[in-house]
């Protein structure tokens, strides 16, 4: 499951102020970028998207959007059912949990 936001925000509102929701990755069929700072994840359903990331600058987008696809893979190896979290920000928020939490 990787966290998404559960509607679009400003870039000032607070990642506290902020409402998540979790998509399962294997739902996911398009990683895109926006072309500004958003990164996006597309469902198999028309006109499904789902915001993962609004970053503080354009250039990190793509990275941003790496290392969720990294820590997917990452959790696909290790096996079981995983929640990937972050602050909608920044790279370096990106965690992962196994479920289900102990």
């Amino acid at each position: 499951m990787i966290q998404v936001l559960d509607q679009e925000y400003a870039a000032e509102t607070p990642w506290e102020e902020r409402k998540y929701a979790f998509v399962d990755a294997d739902s996911v069929v398009t990683a895109r970028l926006d072309g500004r700072r958003g990164v996006w994840l597309d469902g198999p359903r028309p006109g499904e998207s789902h915001q993962v990331a609004l970053t503080r600058e354009p250039s990190d987008a793509v990275f941003f959007l790496l290392r969720i696809l990294e820590t997917v893979a990452d959790c696909r190896a290790e096996g079981g059912m995983w929640l990937i979290g972050h602050d909608g920000r920044d790279m370096s928020s990106i965690a992962a949990s196994p479920l289900p939490f102990v």
